[in-house]
C-alpha cells in the first residue's frame, strides 16, 4: 500500500510515526514523504540559475524531512523522500494520483492560521482536489 505523508510545518511527528508503525503491523506499506517547497518569486529567480534554485529546494526539503525520517527509522517504517515545488494542496494531490496512494496522512497539526481560515486547511484543500480529480483516497 502506498501511503503519502506530506511534510507540513507544525505537524505532529510522533502521531504520524506512530500511525504508520501501527499500519505497518497489519499490512505492507511504503510511506512516501513529500516535501512541497514554495516556488521562488521572479525577483529571487532572476539572481540564481535553475540548478542553484533546485539545490536550495533540495536542501530545504531534506532539512524539513529529517525529523520525520529519524522517527520512522526509530520505528523501522520503510519510506522514500520526495520533493515537489509549487502549491502544497495541488502537489500533494498530483503526487497521490501519480503514485496510486490509497491514503494521505496529514495528521493533526498546529493551530489554524489566517490562510486556513480563508482557504481552508491543507487537509480540506487536498480532500476537495482529490474528490474533483476522482481520486479514491482516504485523507487523514
Amino acid at each position: 500500500m502506498n501511503v503519502l505523508v506530506p511534510i507540513q510545518p507544525g505537524s505532529d511527528i510522533r502521531w504520524v510515526s506512530s500511525f504508520l508503525a501501527e499500519l505497518r503491523r497489519t499490512q505492507s506499506i511504503c510511506a512516501h514523504l513529500l516535501s512541497v517547497q514554495p516556488l521562488y518569486n521572479g525577483h529571487v529567480r532572476m539572481f540564481f540559475t535553475p540548478e542553484q534554485l533546485f539545490a536550495f529546494h533540495t536542501e530545504d526539503a531534506r532539512a524539513e524531512a529529517a525529523p520525520l525520517c529519524q522517527a520512522l527509522d526509530d520505528r523501522d517504517v520503510p519510506y522514500k523522500v520526495h520533493m515537489a515545488v509549487g502549491s502544497s494542496a495541488e502537489e500533494i494531490t498530483r503526487f497521490a494520483k501519480e503514485h496510486a496512494c490509497s491514503r494521505i496522512v496529514i495528521g493533526p497539526g498546529a493551530r489554524a492560521s489566517f490562510s486556513d481560515l480563508l482557504f481552508g486547511s491543507i487537509k480540506r484543500q487536498v480532500e476537495a482536489l482529490a474528490q474533483a480529480a476522482g481520486l479514491r483516497c482516504e485523507v487523514l
